[in-house]
């Protein structure tokens, strides 16, 4: 249970940084634990290396995330 914890808490952390959703590592079995360092790491050096190593795809931000149409 506490290796889903931490990774559950290391993905929290990567979208409160990053505020958008990492990609898994794309095989099924693949090392919680390893995932989850490398997700602390990002948020540690406030850089997203899941881009290249798992194809992550930020969005686009257009400048208009806080207007609201009425």
């Amino acid at each position: 249970m506490k290796i889903k914890k931490r990774l559950d808490k290391a993905i929290h952390n990567f979208i409160c940084t990053f505020d958008y959703y990492p990609n898994y590592p794309s095989n099924i079995g693949f090392d919680q634990i390893e995932y989850a360092k490398e997700l602390e790491k990002c948020v540690a050096d406030n850089f997203d290396y899941t881009i290249e190593k798992y194809g992550t795809v930020p969005p686009v931000w257009t400048g208009y995330q806080n207007v609201i149409l009425d």
